[in-house]
């Protein structure tokens, strides 16, 4: 209790500092290079540059689109617009404004585009009737890419509907100004590495780090608010927001998991435990009697407690109640056993009227065993007809005695690395656990004048009369409760305009919360604080040890849960009315099968082809019988052959079906939709505001593609549903839980589809034969999401040429898992930092 004030003042700084930080944007940078450190517990956090806008920063980036048809010429043969190369690093004079774009941009948009798209309703969210300078346009180039591509895929204006159509030079005018004054990069010269809003540890991080930092694993961010999610992940800086909330939940987690951490394990207290009969197994079964009260014996057999816990190592009295009848000459003996072990045979002379208890004292490991009491001379007096029989009515056991002290937790070996003793002063104990565990906490090497602030709470602690153990906790407390520990920090450069390579220990952090989603190990800093973690053979060396730790499980529930979009299983209700086989046991198996299915591929460095098609998949019995396929039992996954060209891949994975559906009914749209967005990185504009959706439940007669030729008979629609719907009837073999099927409504499924380009395919194996030939496509999507879960920030414009890169890397490394990871670590954006957002 005389902790308390101490511990209510330190809340009370926590939070002070952390909503100082939040309120004046402090979470958008990192503290100043002179400082090199956030303030801790207590300080004022520095100001810092207004942020931009979070719709800005969150419109997912899109990659060009096929052309529906050829509504603009190539590039090539266009004639040559002015070039804007990618923006200096250093401090730049503002570019000078193109006249074209208020003679020619302007009068376009105004004609063709802002009838739809002006407004706080504007159509997919995207309004341009606000722009009338080129500087304007700059400053929202996601904006202008977006309509760039839709324009030069013939999707907007809608065509085939009333409104006025640009000509074919008109358009192509203005598709190729975007191009070469707001969007084309010039790889040639200094990338730009963009900058990462400061992050602090999500709910699946911050249990993570806790676990590797202090050796307990109980999730406390379970009890955390969830978090927002940006560009489909919820590791995006830009939407790690701080709530209220959260200080007191850390405040209260930092007590549990230290609580936990450091708590001796007491010696177990001696105790009697009495089994009756009915709580003794006996073999064989044929032995035991019809008295529910005793059980005899007429031939060897043996009565036993299964699986007994001996809660420490220490001596226990084992005791059983026994009698026996003399034939032959003998009394009956019995055998005591544990763990399958003789313990002691004993000659039962009790008689049947006046049962005895025998006994033997043993030392014995602690754990669960086998306690048995066996009777081993059984004979029969052939003459007499009489039978040595045994029996038995109770065990007991008592204890421990004199227990051995259980070792040292590990978790109190990994935080208390020194201790008080004879030639050890307490506080001296106290400064090198603190400079250790502030080290692993912070990520990075500690300053002195840290480490004294927390001696200064130890000092505190002990001064009114707290014992090592006591006192050592309020400054860890301190630790878990810091800024520099909730987030991730990284130093920006001393010019606002420049652009600084993040220090080792920075690298490490990136390293380890990208592939681990935790902080890094112990090689990972050692690495770091030798400067050769950066070393082409050691960082290669170091990214496959860790793609093959069991760690790099996180990959599958924080990346592939929701680039594939498994969490949304957990909320899903299929209509059990449509779909009476749909239950947890299939909810969970699907996910499963995707984790595992993702896992082998990281593990084992597969092609990263696979997720488009492959002859496997993984799978228990539940899911086996709902996919059809035969010999797999048991509730274990593992690794089965498909043989049938049905499934192979993500696509045709349950779970990406049932995801994909409605409760009553598959959807293509959904389908073709995930598939563009997911698969080959090529998302469609949103829908237009007036267009309702098809009926959850058939309401028109024939299969759902005879339904939807009615939906699609908008024009406005016509365009999207063209890319987005033959995706999705390639699919309709597959009903709303990924079940198969070859009737719709009573008619045969039509699983065909013919593309915009004109590929047609027929059935699931033919589309993903299609998709394998958009091979490119995929590493580009694929590649995309995984810079942006890693780097933990939303792509801009400037990232094309690492794109270019890390799809070329994929391709001269046979599209291995390793290969995107590698270029993903050695690229600009990864090992380096800018000082000011580039607009």
């Amino acid at each position: 209790m005389a902790l308390r004030p101490v511990l209510i003042l330190l809340g009370a700084a926590v939070a002070a500092s952390l909503a100082l930080a939040w309120a004046t944007g402090w979470t958008d940078r990192s503290p100043p290079a002179a400082a090199a450190s956030l303030p801790s517990v207590g300080e004022a956090a520095p100001a810092t540059e207004p942020q931009t806008s979070l719709r800005d920063r969150l419109r997912l980036s899109t990659e060009p689109a096929e052309p529906v048809a050829a509504a603009v010429p190539p590039v090539a043969a266009l004639p040559p617009l002015p070039v804007a190369t990618l923006e200096p690093i250093a401090a730049a004079a503002p570019p000078v404004e193109d006249p074209a774009f208020k003679s020619k941009i302007l009068p376009f948009i105004q004609k063709y585009c802002v009838d739809c798209h002006k407004g706080d309703k504007a159509g997919g969210g995207l309004s341009l009737d606000g722009y009338t300078t080129e500087a304007q346009a700059r400053k929202a180039r996601k904006d202008w890419g977006a309509m760039q591509h839709a324009l030069a895929a013939g999707e907007m204006p809608p065509p085939r509907t009333k409104k006025p159509q640009p000509t074919k030079e008109e358009r192509a005018f203005v598709v190729e100004w975007i191009e070469n004054s707001l969007t084309r990069v010039d790889c040639s010269g200094p990338r730009d590495p963009g900058r990462v809003t400061i992050r602090r540890l999500n709910r699946a991080e911050y249990n993570n780090t806790i676990r590797d930092l202090c050796g307990v694993d109980f999730k406390p961010a379970d009890d955390f608010p969830s978090d927002d999610v940006g560009y489909g992940f919820d590791n995006i800086g830009d939407v790690l927001s701080f709530q209220p909330i959260l200080l007191e939940k850390y405040l209260a987690a930092a007590d549990k998991v230290l609580a936990a951490a450091l708590k001796v394990p007491e010696p177990p207290k001696s105790v009697k435990q009495s089994f009756g009969a009915q709580n003794i197994v006996v073999l064989p079964r044929s032995a035991k009697t019809k008295d529910p009260v005793k059980i005899a014996f007429k031939s060897v057999g043996q009565a036993s407690l299964e699986k007994f816990n001996f809660p420490a190592e220490g001596e226990y009295v084992i005791r059983f109640r026994g009698w026996g009848t003399k034939v032959g000459g003998e009394f009956p003996s019995a055998t005591l056993r544990v763990a399958r072990k003789d313990v002691k045979t004993f000659t039962v002379e009790a008689t049947p009227g006046k049962p005895q208890f025998y006994e033997v004292r043993t030392k014995l490991p602690a754990g669960e065993k086998t306690v048995e009491v066996a009777f081993t001379n059984e004979f029969e007096d052939v003459v007499d007809k009489k039978f040595r029989e045994f029996g038995i009515d109770r065990i007991e056991i008592e204890g421990p005695f004199n227990p051995v002290p259980a070792p040292e937790p590990a978790s109190i070996k990994l935080l208390l690395t020194a201790k008080p003793s004879d030639s050890v002063a307490p506080r001296a104990a106290a400064e090198k656990v603190l400079t250790n565990f502030a080290r692993r906490a912070y990520r990075r090497p500690v300053k002195g004048e840290e480490v004294t602030r927390l001696l200064s709470l130890f000092d505190v602690a002990t001064k009114q009369g707290e014992p090592f153990d006591a006192a050592i906790r309020l400054p860890m407390k301190a630790v878990l409760v810091s800024p520099h520990f909730l987030y991730r920090i990284e130093e920006d450069p001393k010019d606002p305009n420049g652009v600084r390579t993040i220090s080792d220990f920075e690298f490490a952090t990136r390293l380890s919360y990208f592939l681990w989603s935790t902080m890094p190990d112990e090689a990972l800093f050692q690495l770091a604080e030798k400067g050769e973690l950066r070393k082409p053979a050691v960082l290669e060396a170091q990214v496959k040890r860790m793609l093959k730790d069991p760690k790099a499980k996180s990959l599958s529930e924080n990346f592939a849960s929701q680039w594939l979009q498994l969490r949304m299983l957990k909320t899903l209700t299929p209509d059990k009315g449509y779909y009476p086989g749909w239950d947890d046991a299939l909810k969970i198996a699907m996910a499963r099968e995707a984790e595992a299915y993702f896992e082998y591929v990281v593990q084992n460095d597969r092609s990263i082809l696979e997720f488009l098609d492959s002859d496997y998949t993984f799978a228990n019995d539940r899911l086996a019988k709902h996919y059809g396929l035969a010999n797999v039992t048991g509730p274990e996954f593992r690794k089965v052959a498909l043989g049938d060209g049905r499934r192979g891949g993500v696509v045709t994975m349950g779970s990406t079906l049932t995801v994909t559906s409605n409760p009553t009914r598959t959807s293509p749209v959904k389908r073709g939709k995930w598939i563009l967005e997911n698969v080959l990185g090529t998302p469609p504009p949103p829908p237009a505001p007036d267009v309702p959706e098809l009926p959850p439940t058939p309401q028109l007669k024939g299969t759902l593609r005879q339904q939807m030729e009615q939906h699609r008979a908008n024009p406005a629609c016509a365009t999207c549903h063209a890319k987005m719907d033959p995706l999705g009837f390639g699919l309709e073999n597959f009903d709303g839980i990924g079940g198969w099927r070859t009737q719709d409504n009573k008619q045969p499924i039509d699983p065909s589809g013919t593309l915009p380009g004109g590929e047609k395919f027929a059935g699931p194996a033919e589309l993903r034969k299609v998709l394998i030939g958009k091979a490119d496509l995929f590493r580009r999507c694929f590649a995309e999401k995984l810079i942006t879960f890693g780097l933990g920030r939303g792509l801009e414009y400037y990232d094309k040429c690492v794109l270019d890169d890390i799809v070329a890397a994929s391709k001269a490394n046979k599209d291995s898992f390793s290969a995107i990871v590698l270029a993903i670590v050695k690229s600009d954006p990864f090992q380096k930092r800018k000082g000011k957002r580039t607009e």
